[in-house]
């Protein structure tokens, strides 16, 4: 079954190899998520977030250097899934499915 994803703009906590960081939500689904970060970030990692009450653990699985730092997408593990009843974070928007694209 395919999940919409979202993109959004939203502070949150993420704890990556030890060190705790602010980094940018710019988008989320219920497996996953992708986030701005200005620190470096190891693919393969475990990863955790936290956003106001809620919480997302799981997986670096690519990762994307560029001039402002480091685009990062983690896999949330079965455990703790994204839904918009936890958390719904700012500016949420869905981004279009191909099949649905005009």
């Amino acid at each position: 079954m395919n999940f919409p994803r979202y993109i959004c703009s939203h502070l949150v906590r993420f704890r990556n190899g030890g060190k705790e960081s602010v980094a940018n939500l710019e988008e989320i689904w219920q497996a996953g998520a992708i986030l701005e970060c200005e620190e470096p970030v190891e693919e393969g990692s475990r990863g955790e977030v936290r956003i106001e009450s809620a919480f997302f653990s799981g997986k670096v699985t690519e990762i994307e250097r560029h001039e402002f730092g480091w685009r990062v997408q983690l896999e949330f593990s079965p455990l703790t899934p994204w839904r918009p009843e936890v958390f719904r974070p700012d500016h949420m928007v869905e981004i279009a499915r191909p099949s649905e694209s005009p």
